[in-house]
């Protein structure tokens, strides 16, 4: 009787380590389908920017640039190496500090005409977002360029009825360049979830 009552807890060990192995690979196996479909939803990670001119103030004309945000569990971003770890260690930061990571690229360009060069040794050009500066004396070229970015990060509704919007769709960034020479070529996103 007492080999029977051992024999039987023994299986039932058994069975219970089997099914609680099998639980923890079924998780597992659910976990890492659901990162791949996800790595797979943000695979292009360069997306074309949606460009847009918005006039703020009843004065500036502005461009506006919209791009989507890249949501990712912090493991994910690791494996895609989509954040740059050293840069953050660099910042005396802990990845596990970090909520989002934006990057953004801008370019600035215009062509300028000197006026009345014959009697001129320093040729200069100035406005609101730039000051450049030649003089022939020295042969120096100085130039300060200025520019101003207002970023936005909102959430668009999955459904509409009327005037009632609810559900989460996804997250987009809007970018507004005040500097009219220059234009946001690349943005991105990256919101690390929890």
């Amino acid at each position: 009787m007492k080999k029977t009552g051992i024999y039987i807890a023994i299986i039932f060990a058994i069975i219970t380590l089997a099914s609680g192995t099998n639980y923890a690979l079924r998780k597992q196996y659910e976990r890492e389908i659901k990162d791949l479909k996800h790595e797979l939803a943000h695979a292009n990670t360069f997306v074309p920017m949606e460009r847009d001119t918005v006039i703020l103030h009843k004065t500036d004309t502005v461009e506006v640039a919209t791009s989507p945000v890249v949501m990712a569990e912090l493991r994910t971003l690791r494996r895609q190496h989509a954040i740059d770890e050293q840069f953050i260690k660099d910042l005396q930061l802990q990845l596990k500090q970090v909520d989002a990571v934006q990057s953004t690229s801008i370019h600035t360009e215009d062509s300028v005409k000197a006026q009345d060069i014959h009697n001129q040794k320093v040729f200069s050009y100035d406005d609101r977002w730039s000051h450049l500066q030649f003089s022939l004396q020295d042969s120096t070229f100085y130039y300060n360029i200025r520019d101003s970015l207002s970023t936005v990060v909102y959430h668009e509704f999955k459904h509409r009825f009327l005037w009632w919007r609810w559900g989460v769709k996804g997250y987009k960034v809007k970018i507004t360049n005040h500097n009219p020479h220059s234009s946001v070529s690349y943005n991105r996103y990256i919101k690390v979830e929890r």
